[in-house]
């Protein structure tokens, strides 16, 4: 007796139109909310480590003007007022206990008196959980338009029979009846993140490229976990047959593959995004410095674990049927050299914030 699955993919039907739900779809756009959540908790968290006022911080230079002060004098005496000590108690919070576990006494005094300070200049300036709601709502846009582009694109151009979609381009926008490709949606991202970076750059925004790659690649941990839940309950990107007691029976899997027992690769892979998000994490002020170390650990630890599994997951790819090798090994290589490429210059960023000297 082995365990049969073959659950409905459709969650729910909208009311008066009739129009079905999936549970894909919901554990997709679950996975994206859940993953700006934590996206917002990590730029708070960074900005207890990079506290100082900088130019967007101000609202209001008028009222912190004293007798007709610059811009740069009034930051200069703002952040002059870090380093002393400000009277009073900030009221707790969970950041804050963050802060005093992870920092330094010298830096918890510089946090601690920023938020004494935002609460004192009031609506004068930008606190630091607004400032990273804002980040967040406005790269939020990039990074779904980069994820979906991205990794629809690449379904179709790399699993799919393209000529379909030559014959019927309108096709391509139709996801609910399609793939997406997770290393398209790795491109997707990082497109997306160069036009924010770029745009942003004409205001100079204070936060680097690289650093915005660290901050998302954690979270992008848990969305695919969602996903990959959301291809089970498909039937899709389902494992190769197996005599092993984890196996079980797809009754309807996608591409009309023969009933036998297979591996549920998308609940290893699952487990596996999951246990990395918690571990990246719980280690997050860790690796923050330098910049891309996160990054580079992320790329090569998830797409070699990526690379590997595939040897037990059935060929998705159109272009790929009978090659000793599947296109999510061929396509997770270069992320494996990308996230090599990401350590290097964090390797060397850090060598020249030491004055050139690597230990």
């Amino acid at each position: 007796m082995y365990l049969h699955w073959n659950p409905d993919p459709v969650a729910f039907y909208l009311p008066f139109v009739h129009h079905p739900v999936a549970w894909y779809g919901i554990l997709f756009a679950f996975g994206f909310a859940v993953g700006f959540y934590f996206f917002r908790l990590l730029l708070q968290r960074l900005f207890c480590f990079e506290c100082e006022f900088k130019p967007s911080d101000v609202l209001n230079w008028n009222h912190l003007s004293k007798g007709g002060e610059s811009r740069q004098a009034i930051l200069k005496r703002l952040n002059e007022r870090l380093e002393k000590k400000q009277e009073g108690d900030p009221p707790p919070s969970s950041l804050l206990r963050f802060a005093k576990k992870h920092l330094c006494e010298k830096d918890f005094g510089r946090f601690r008196n920023r938020i004494l300070i935002e609460k004192r200049l009031g609506n004068s300036v930008l606190s630091l959980k607004k400032k990273s709601r804002l980040f967040a709502d406005q790269l939020t846009l990039y990074i779904i338009a980069g994820v979906v582009a991205g990794a629809r694109l690449g379904h179709v151009l790399l699993y799919e029979n393209c000529s379909y979609y030559f014959s019927n381009p309108l096709s391509i926008f139709k996801v609910w009846k399609g793939g997406l490709a997770s290393h398209g949606a790795v491109l997707g991202v990082l497109v997306a993140l160069a036009f924010f970076y770029l745009r942003k750059k004409r205001v100079k925004t204070e936060i680097p490229f690289f650093r915005m790659v660290d901050l998302l690649t954690i979270p992008a941990l848990l969305v695919g976990a969602f996903v990959r839940l959301g291809n089970f309950i498909n039937q899709e990107v389902v494992g190769k047959a197996t005599s092993s007691f984890l196996g079980l029976v797809f009754v309807n899997p996608a591409g009309g593959l023969p009933l036998l027992r297979r591996h549920p690769a998308q609940l290893y892979e699952a487990l596996f995004y999951l246990l990395s998000f918690t571990l990246f994490f719980r280690l997050f002020p860790r690796l923050l410095f330098p910049l891309g170390r996160i990054a580079g650990l992320f790329f090569i630890a998830t797409f070699l674990f990526r690379f590997l599994i595939e040897f037990i997951k059935e060929e998705q790819s159109f272009h790929l049927s009978g090659h000793a090798l599947t296109m999510g090994q061929y396509l997770s290589v270069p992320c494996i050299l990308l996230g090599g490429l990401f350590l290097t210059i964090s390797h060397f960023f850090n060598a020249k914030k030491r004055g050139g000297r690597i230990d």
